[in-house]
Protein backbone atom coordinates (compact mmCIF):
# COMPACT_ATOMS: atom_id res chain seq x y z
CA UNK A 1 0.00 0.00 0.00
CA UNK A 2 1.61 3.24 -1.21
CA UNK A 3 1.01 6.31 1.23
CA UNK A 4 1.95 10.20 0.73
CA UNK A 5 5.24 11.35 2.73
CA UNK A 6 5.40 14.28 4.01
CA UNK A 7 7.68 16.01 2.07
CA UNK A 8 10.68 17.88 4.21
CA UNK A 9 11.22 21.51 3.57
CA UNK A 10 14.78 21.18 1.36
CA UNK A 11 13.47 18.81 -0.44
CA UNK A 12 10.77 20.51 -1.80
CA UNK A 13 12.64 23.44 -2.49
CA UNK A 14 14.67 20.95 -4.81
CA UNK A 15 11.80 20.12 -6.23
CA UNK A 16 10.86 23.09 -7.10
CA UNK A 17 13.79 24.41 -8.89
CA UNK A 18 13.89 21.27 -11.10
CA UNK A 19 10.39 21.82 -12.22
CA UNK A 20 11.67 25.36 -12.81
CA UNK A 21 14.59 24.42 -14.67
CA UNK A 22 12.44 21.40 -16.92
CA UNK A 23 11.10 24.31 -19.45
CA UNK A 24 14.36 26.31 -19.28
CA UNK A 25 15.99 23.38 -21.03
CA UNK A 26 14.13 22.99 -23.74
CA UNK A 27 13.51 26.78 -24.41
CA UNK A 28 17.32 26.96 -24.65
CA UNK A 29 17.56 23.78 -26.80
CA UNK A 30 14.80 25.78 -29.15
CA UNK A 31 16.40 28.98 -29.34
CA UNK A 32 20.07 28.00 -30.03
CA UNK A 33 19.16 26.98 -33.51
CA UNK A 34 18.01 30.46 -34.61
CA UNK A 35 20.79 32.14 -33.44
CA UNK A 36 22.93 29.53 -35.13
CA UNK A 37 21.08 29.62 -38.53
CA UNK A 38 21.61 33.71 -37.89
CA UNK A 39 25.09 33.85 -37.73
CA UNK A 40 25.45 32.86 -40.82
CA UNK A 41 24.23 35.80 -42.17
CA UNK A 42 25.99 38.64 -40.27
CA UNK A 43 29.34 36.70 -39.67
CA UNK A 44 29.52 35.19 -43.70
CA UNK A 45 30.75 36.84 -46.35
CA UNK A 46 28.27 38.37 -48.99
CA UNK A 47 28.36 37.33 -52.53
CA UNK A 48 26.06 39.69 -53.87
CA UNK A 49 28.06 43.02 -52.58
CA UNK A 50 31.65 42.19 -51.87
CA UNK A 51 33.83 44.81 -50.66
CA UNK A 52 35.21 46.01 -54.07
CA UNK A 53 33.35 45.84 -57.35
CA UNK A 54 35.13 43.72 -60.05
CA UNK A 55 34.19 43.94 -63.43
CA UNK A 56 35.17 41.30 -65.75
CA UNK A 57 34.44 38.70 -68.63
CA UNK A 58 33.94 34.88 -67.27
CA UNK A 59 34.08 32.16 -70.38
CA UNK A 60 33.48 28.44 -70.19
CA UNK A 61 34.47 25.75 -71.82
CA UNK A 62 31.92 26.16 -74.14
CA UNK A 63 33.02 29.29 -75.80
CA UNK A 64 29.71 30.86 -73.93
CA UNK A 65 31.51 34.64 -72.45
CA UNK A 66 29.30 36.63 -69.76
CA UNK A 67 30.01 39.77 -68.33
CA UNK A 68 29.51 40.61 -64.99
CA UNK A 69 30.20 42.95 -62.03
CA UNK A 70 31.01 42.56 -58.60
CA UNK A 71 33.01 39.20 -59.57
CA UNK A 72 33.95 37.43 -56.35
CA UNK A 73 34.82 33.75 -54.77
CA UNK A 74 32.34 33.00 -51.50
CA UNK A 75 32.48 37.16 -51.04
CA UNK A 76 36.30 37.14 -51.04
CA UNK A 77 37.94 39.65 -53.99
CA UNK A 78 41.19 37.76 -53.65
CA UNK A 79 42.24 34.24 -55.59
CA UNK A 80 43.63 31.44 -53.40
CA UNK A 81 45.47 28.81 -54.64
CA UNK A 82 48.57 26.29 -54.16
CA UNK A 83 51.77 26.99 -55.08
CA UNK A 84 54.17 24.50 -54.71
CA UNK A 85 54.18 23.23 -50.79
CA UNK A 86 52.28 26.82 -49.97
CA UNK A 87 49.69 28.58 -50.73
CA UNK A 88 49.17 32.03 -52.04
CA UNK A 89 46.49 34.59 -52.56
CA UNK A 90 46.62 36.95 -55.30
CA UNK A 91 44.07 39.91 -54.95
CA UNK A 92 41.81 40.85 -58.29
CA UNK A 93 43.17 44.19 -58.07
CA UNK A 94 46.52 42.30 -58.98
CA UNK A 95 45.32 39.99 -61.93
CA UNK A 96 44.72 41.37 -65.44
CA UNK A 97 43.19 37.69 -66.74
CA UNK A 98 43.44 33.89 -65.25
CA UNK A 99 44.01 30.87 -67.86
CA UNK A 100 42.25 27.39 -66.23
CA UNK A 101 43.56 24.13 -67.87
CA UNK A 102 44.81 21.01 -66.82
CA UNK A 103 41.90 19.08 -65.41
CA UNK A 104 42.01 16.33 -63.30
CA UNK A 105 39.52 15.05 -60.77
CA UNK A 106 39.62 17.45 -58.15
CA UNK A 107 42.00 20.80 -59.09
CA UNK A 108 42.94 22.66 -62.35
CA UNK A 109 45.72 24.94 -63.03
CA UNK A 110 45.27 28.42 -62.96
CA UNK A 111 47.43 30.46 -64.97
CA UNK A 112 47.24 34.07 -63.51
CA UNK A 113 48.60 37.16 -65.23
CA UNK A 114 49.13 39.94 -63.36
CA UNK A 115 48.79 43.16 -64.57
CA UNK A 116 52.52 44.27 -63.75
CA UNK A 117 53.32 41.60 -66.39
CA UNK A 118 54.22 38.30 -64.34
CA UNK A 119 52.69 35.17 -64.54
CA UNK A 120 52.23 32.65 -61.70
CA UNK A 121 50.68 29.25 -61.74
CA UNK A 122 48.26 28.16 -58.80
CA UNK A 123 46.76 24.86 -58.57
CA UNK A 124 43.13 25.52 -57.76
CA UNK A 125 40.06 23.06 -56.68
CA UNK A 126 37.65 22.19 -59.22
CA UNK A 127 34.53 23.06 -56.84
CA UNK A 128 35.57 26.27 -56.30
CA UNK A 129 32.55 28.95 -56.97
CA UNK A 130 33.11 32.10 -59.03
CA UNK A 131 29.90 34.49 -58.46
CA UNK A 132 29.44 37.49 -60.17
CA UNK A 133 26.24 39.85 -60.99
CA UNK A 134 25.11 40.00 -64.55
CA UNK A 135 21.96 42.52 -65.87
CA UNK A 136 19.37 39.78 -64.84
CA UNK A 137 20.33 37.96 -62.02
CA UNK A 138 23.50 36.11 -60.28
CA UNK A 139 25.92 34.15 -62.02
CA UNK A 140 27.97 31.54 -60.73
CA UNK A 141 30.59 28.80 -62.05
CA UNK A 142 32.41 26.48 -60.68
CA UNK A 143 35.88 26.83 -61.66
CA UNK A 144 36.25 23.15 -63.15
CA UNK A 145 33.74 24.91 -66.11
CA UNK A 146 35.88 28.07 -66.69
CA UNK A 147 38.34 28.34 -69.80
CA UNK A 148 39.10 31.74 -68.77
CA UNK A 149 38.42 35.53 -66.96
CA UNK A 150 39.32 38.60 -67.96
CA UNK A 151 39.31 41.26 -66.16
CA UNK A 152 38.26 44.76 -66.79
CA UNK A 153 40.77 47.30 -66.27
Amino acid sequence: MLTARPESAEGGAMMRRWAAMAWVVPALVLAVPGWTLGMGMTGGRDVINPAIDFKATLTDKDGVKVGCDRLNIGGDVQLEGDMGRGSLRIGFENIRRIDFGGDSRDYRTATVQLKNGQSVSLKIRNSLIFYGQTTVGLYQIRARDLQSIDFAS
